[in-house]
């Protein structure tokens, strides 16, 4: 195994070890962008929802993650791995609000992130 993949499953497990002992009743989600800790997630617990965090859709397209690469990629990752949803930069959802209603068909949640954020106009848009 490579040490990198060692690397992610001691931090998973520290994560969720420490969850165990103090989240107590606290609603807590796990987000990342990086695929195999949304992966390690899903395989090793089931008590709080998952999401992956992508930059898909956002120019200029520099993420080298094919699962990150497109909406659609993401959306596939998300549904294949069992994860609650999928995070966009707030700008993909301000451009083409309708990715809104393809990821829901999917039966995923469809959250944002970004400054856009911030903006009620752009909020209103979705």
């Amino acid at each position: 195994m490579a040490p990198i993949a060692i690397e992610l499953n001691t931090f998973v497990d520290t994560v969720l070890t420490l969850i165990t002992c103090y989240a107590g009743s606290r609603n807590i989600i796990f987000s990342s962008f990086t695929p195999e800790i949304c992966i390690l997630l899903a395989i090793k617990q089931k008590a709080y929802p998952i999401f992956f965090i992508t930059n898909a859709g956002k120019p200029p397209v520099v993420d080298k993650e094919e699962r990150a690469g497109s909406v659609q990629v993401a959306v596939r990752f998300a549904t294949k791995w069992g994860l609650a949803g999928v995070v966009f930069a707030s700008d993909v959802i301000v451009m083409c609000p309708r990715l809104v209603s393809y990821v829901k068909n999917k039966g995923l949640v469809c959250a944002t992130y970004g400054p856009l954020n911030n903006t009620p106009e752009s909020v209103e848009v979705s």
